[in-house]
This record gives structure tokens, sequence and C-alpha cells, in this order.
């Protein structure tokens, strides 16, 4: 049966876009999520660079992540940790990080000592001389670059537009949050093979909190409104030309430059002037809950962002650093480790003819001075009680607390 044709009419044409009123259009029902699209890098760059919300949310995790030194594992005489540091292995890792969070990943390109053919395998005897880092944005991949899932070479586009083909052996990956493997075939080359940015998902709530802020500052400026009030104005301005209009105009000149000069104004006799204030209630809370969308989006702590909780509570903000300190742990563990760990074993094998290949992450946060004391005198008071009912012995704890430097373990042989 054919279906009648419905005239549109008043409010018709809303209920239909907004899925109201027609079971053809039920929101419950038949309304989907539009398909999932690339994303621009060069629109996620540009945001990153000039806005300070953006830029936090690519750098913050990785600052932390390296703010305080590594742990080699096997490096007793700390040559290379020396090493990592002045060869510049720290600052690509960052630079590296970075470029992962904001388009997906990176790719760190090692360089070697009298060994330029990029794209063939490095010399086995070649030493490490620096690092070349590239995001995943300036890696071109064809459909005939990969052999069982892995790329035969990097085509990677250096400044001036010049295409560079790179050997695998010298690349080292540095993944960002995966692709579901779902729409992975659907996408480009590059997301499928790398993976899509952090910042993506911030990008609506960001738009929106530049927005906002706009209009508060443009209402803010139009709070107050000057009402002037002349003698025989309307008659004054009936008149296209004259030597009345001149001196009005001239008037209100010498008024607008002595309101924002001297803050003051002049007036005739029974002439007026009033300014009208307008209040505008509830801009706090709108700040807040597009700041706690982006929180939400972005999986930061409110306080990260400003310096303040989102409820005003909890002013030591402990549980704030719990929730940053596990956020920066996930970005070491899932995305960092791995390449550093190849890209170390790799350096310390080649330069210093040694097999390190492990390390131990800082800590995330660093005591002060005093915080440090008083954690320490709370360790030392809960010793004391161990010590009184008979667990410990005085001289472990003398052992580990003073004779060979602070440990915050102490142990007891048995």
């Amino acid at each position: 049966m054919a279906k009648e044709k419905v005239k549109l009419t008043d409010g018709a044409y809303r209920d239909v876009i907004s899925g109201l009123g027609t079971m053809e259009e039920d929101k419950n029902e038949h309304i989907c999520v539009s398909a999932y699209r690339p994303q621009n890098l060069a629109e996620l760059a540009s945001m990153k660079l000039q806005d300070g919300l953006a830029e936090a949310i690519v750098d913050k995790p990785i600052e932390a992540a390296f703010a305080n030194d590594i742990s080699i594992i096997g490096d007793d005489d700390g040559s290379a940790l020396k090493l990592f540091d002045s060869i510049g292995l720290k600052v690509a890792m960052k630079e590296a990080g970075s470029y992962q969070r904001l388009t997906g990943g990176a790719v760190v390109v090692t360089e070697y000592d009298n060994d330029y053919e990029l794209s063939e395998e490095a010399k086995a005897n070649s030493k490490v001389v620096g690092y070349n880092v590239y995001s995943a944005g300036r890696i071109e991949f064809q459909n005939g670059d990969f052999e069982n899932g892995k790329p035969k070479l990097f085509r990677i586009r250096a400044l001036g537009g010049t295409e560079v083909v790179v050997h695998p052996s010298r690349c080292t990956i540095v993944n960002g949050k995966k692709l579901p493997d779902v729409i992975a075939d659907s996408s480009n080359i590059r997301e499928a093979f790398f993976g899509v940015s952090r910042l993506a998902p911030c990008v609506e709530t960001l738009k929106q909190i530049g927005a906002v802020v706009g209009s508060i500052v443009n209402m803010a400026r139009e709070t107050g409104t000057l009402l002037v009030q002349l003698n025989n104005l309307a008659m004054i301005l009936a008149k296209p030309t004259g030597q009345a209009r001149d001196e009005l105009l001239e008037l209100l000149s010498v008024m607008k430059m002595g309101m924002s000069s001297f803050h003051a104004t002049f007036a005739g006799a029974g002439d007026q002037f009033q300014i009208l204030n307008h209040n505008f209630a509830g801009l706090p809370e709108i700040w807040q809950k597009l700041l706690n969308t982006l929180c939400a989006k972005s999986g930061f702590p409110s306080s990260i962002f400003t310096g303040q909780s989102a409820t005003g509570l909890a002013q030591t903000n402990e549980g704030d650093m719990k929730i940053w300190d596990s956020l920066v742990k996930a970005e070491r563990s899932n995305y960092l480790y791995k390449p550093m760990c190849a890209l170390l074993a790799d350096l310390t094998r080649r330069n210093l003819k040694k097999e390190m290949s492990e390390f131990v992450w800082g800590d995330v946060q660093s005591m002060s001075l005093k915080e440090e004391l008083e954690a320490k005198k709370l360790q030392v008071d809960t010793l004391g009680i161990a010590q009184d009912k008979g667990w410990i012995e005085p001289e472990p704890v003398r052992k580990s607390l003073f004779v060979n430097g602070h440990s915050w373990n102490v142990s007891v042989e048995e």
C-alpha cells in the first residue's frame, strides 16, 4: 500500500528532524551515530599549538612520565644512564610520546656513524650517534609496503616534501591507542597500523569551551551600557548638516575620550548620563560543567587543568593525584616501555658493548623535604610499635634506616 504524502505544518519539520512524533525517526530504534572518519591531523596539530588545554592533554602525561630519571637494570656505574641522556634518547622518547598522543603514533629513526644508506639494513658494527623522530602524519604507506602485517619499509615525508625510504631495522615504532578492528579495514592504513589520537575525542568540547569563554568576554564588555540624554537631541539628529550637528558629534567625541582616558565625562546644563549594568548568573556553573566534560573525555583530574578539584572539596587533591599517577603509569606501560627497551638495548650493545634492555621508571611524584620527613617519622613510629610488640629487633631497623642509607623496606632475616 502506497504511503500517503503528508504536508509538514507548524512544528512538524522540527518533529521529523529531532526524532519526535514519527516512528520512522524514533531515537530509540532508528537514530544511529555517523560512521567513523579518519582524523584530520593538521587540525589537531593546529589546536595543540594554539590551545593551552589541548597542549596539556597531549604533553602533560609525557612530561610527568620523564620527570624523574629511570633506573637501568645492570647499570652499576651509571654509564648507560649518562649515555641515555647525552645521546638524546630521553628527548627523542619524550617527543615520540607527545606525537603518539597527538597523531596516534610515531617513528624513532636511529642514526649510526658512517652508515647513511637509510634504505638498507643497519650495519652490525655501527655506533648510535643520534635519533630523528617523526609523527604518524609524516609516514606515507602504500598497500604493497606490508608483509605479514609488518612494513617492509617506511616512506617518510621529510622537510620540503621529499620522500625518504627507511629500512625497518632503523625504525622503532611508538604506537598509540589502537583502532577497533571492526573498522580498521575501512579506515586508512596509517590509523590501522599506528593508532588514533587521544586529543581527537576532546576537540568538540575544546571548541565549546572556546565559544563559551568568548561569549562571556563579550557579555562582560557589554554589561555596562551608557545612557545619554541631551536637550533637543531628536531635533539635532533630524538635520543632516549644520553647526548643531557638528557640535553634537564633537561633544560625543570629547565624552568618549574622557571616559576612556580619565574615567570621567562632561555634562552641560540639562544633560543627563546614566550607566545601566546587567548581571549574568550561572556563568561559573556553565564553565565548570564544560570543564568536567573535558576531564571525562581526556581522563585528566580537574585539578591538573585548573589547580582546583571539580567539587571544591578535598583541598589536598590526594584523590586527584592518585588518578593522575595511574594515568601516567598506564601511559608508560602501555605505550612507552616496550619501544624504550628496544632502543636502550640497541644503544648499550653498540656503544657500550653491554646487554642492558630493561629499566625501572622513576617516581611520578617527588616528595618535598617536609613530606619526606613526615613520612620517615610515620615509618619510625610504625616500626616502633612493631618493636614494642616483639615482632622485630632494633638492629634490622637501625641497618635499614641509617647504616646503608634510608630504605622504605625493612627486611628481617629468619
